[in-house]
């Protein structure tokens, strides 16, 4: 959802001529879609027009969700409110007034979650909502708000179940579909826009639909038509490592790395890690995850990269330095995303005790089928000493055969580990209820695909319930359009 906002709040109509058209507004725009902040800020040192606090907004916010700077939120806070009383003064409201004020609400409902503010992040969203429709209401014809209101559409139609009761009492809701078409109305009747709507549109696609193959050869090409766009390189960098392309994430990567000027982004050494660690380059992983936790200045992921070494190591067949790294992880950062969370889960459980498994899911994530083919061929049914090794060798199968397109293979296995996990609160059994679920949708078997996706919800308390619910509820919106 970060990256799906990372681009959303990037001035999606920007390019408008009747919005940022005009300079020093167009050239400070360019300069911050490009991570080029502090020369963006150098044009607009006292922002109080609506284009011009939009842009210095989307700097700040750019910089708080990539750096997780906490010495910065505080100041730049101050900025945001700042700002907000400056557009409130604007009498009567202007199409541009609510629109820029629905946006910095929605901009910073996202900087409040990630710096773990949840009631405030709430509470900004609720205005982002309601000013939204206000400005739909009042400027019917005014397109951009159609962004806004199609984003938190998408955002809040993917809202996990658990949490609907907050919407609920909000007076709020959403649907992916909805959004979605609030984006091919943008896509479709503004041509200066269909780049940028095109770009979160596939982005949607491939963070929130799971259709990563699509989504990525999208910005394949966006990255290809903007070859120095750091942004888009970030962004691509992440989905293709989401879509099992380790080798493409890893030459995108190193050229983001090499980019000269703009804002550093430490968290590429994070993703860099994460390739080396598919690729089974585990001392080049642990070199990553090690730079990344020494100049990375937030505290998400710093227990999962402390894992991963403490992982790589235990691959290595060190076990002494695995265990150094297992007890930074568990004393270090902290536990809210979900990698996080795994991380901790898995130190807790001791899960990690069959290598060739953990090779095989690696080889997998990466996207290196002949290597994981091998490696679980190599596994002897003798050698599983444990009901979650068993169910997980079966859910590795299921993975790889679905990668490989080996769909019947692919069935058998995800109903095995389903089976074989029982009520346990592994992900294996929900996560593989929900690709089932999106094989039947593909071949056109609704009903049970609609069993399988509501089968993934009902499982308790496993690592990554709030995804997989999310993915699960958004894919039932999108059987509802084809039925």
């Amino acid at each position: 959802m970060t990256c799906l906002f990372l681009w959303a709040c990037s001035g999606l109509y920007a390019r408008q001529p009747q919005w940022l058209g005009q300079e020093p507004y167009k050239k400070a725009y360019d300069l911050c879609i490009n991570l080029m902040l502090d020369e963006s800020r150098v044009l607009l040192p006292s922002p109080t027009t609506p284009e011009a606090i939009y842009i210095s907004s989307l700097a700040d916010i750019l910089e708080l969700l990539i750096t997780e700077d906490v010495t910065r939120f505080a100041a730049l806070e101050k900025q945001y409110e700042k700002r907000i009383e400056l557009l409130k003064k604007i009498s009567p409201a202007t199409n541009k007034s609510l629109f820029v004020l629905a946006e910095l609400r929605l901009q910073w409902a996202f900087v409040y979650l990630k710096f773990g503010h949840d009631f405030t992040a709430a509470w900004n969203i609720r205005q982002a909502h309601i000013l939204t429709q206000e400005c739909q209401r009042k400027f019917p014809e005014f397109l951009p708000i159609q962004k806004t209101s199609g984003v938190l559409e998408v955002m809040l139609g993917s809202v996990p179940e658990k949490y609907q009761w907050v919407l609920t009492m909000l007076g709020m809701k959403g649907s992916v579909e909805t959004g979605l078409n609030q984006l091919r109305m943008v896509q479709q009747d503004e041509a200066s826009l269909s780049f940028e709507t095109n770009l979160l549109y596939h982005l949607i696609e491939g963070f929130v639909l799971q259709q990563t193959d699509s989504a990525l050869v999208a910005l394949e090409n966006l990255h290809h038509q903007n070859p120095e766009n750091k942004l888009i390189m970030f962004l691509g960098a992440s989905l293709a490592i989401k879509n099992s392309s380790s080798e493409m994430a890893m030459i995108i990567l190193e050229k983001l790395k090499g980019q000269a000027g703009g804002l550093t982004i430490y968290y590429a050494d994070y993703l860099l890690g994460e390739v080396y660690l598919h690729q089974g380059n585990y001392q080049k992983s642990i070199q990553a995850y090690r730079r990344f936790i020494q100049t990375y200045k937030g505290s998400n992921y710093i227990k999962d990269a402390y894992y991963k070494i403490g992982i790589a190591y235990w691959l290595l067949t060190m076990p002494d330095q695995a265990q150094v790294n297992f007890e930074l992880a568990k004393k270090n950062g902290k536990e809210a995303a979900e990698a996080d969370k795994y991380a901790v889960r898995s130190l807790a459980e001791n899960d990690f005790t069959n290598i060739k498994l953990t090779k095989a899911r690696y080889s997998i994530d990466g996207g290196y089928y002949d290597e994981a083919i091998r490696l679980l061929k190599s596994i002897k049914k003798e050698e599983l000493v444990s009901s979650r090794e068993l169910t997980e060798y079966h859910y590795r199968f299921a993975r790889l055969y679905h990668k490989l397109n080996q769909l019947t293979d692919a069935k058998k296995f995800y109903a095995q580990a389903i089976d074989l996990a029982g009520t346990e609160s592994w992900y294996f059994a929900p996560n593989a209820c929900l690709q089932l679920g999106y094989i039947f949708r593909d071949e056109g078997n609704l009903e049970e695909a609609q069993k399988y996706f509501n089968k993934a919800m009902s499982y308790k308390k496993h690592a990554y319930k709030n995804s997989i619910d999310s993915k699960a509820k958004s894919a039932l919106a999108q059987l509802k359009k084809i039925k």
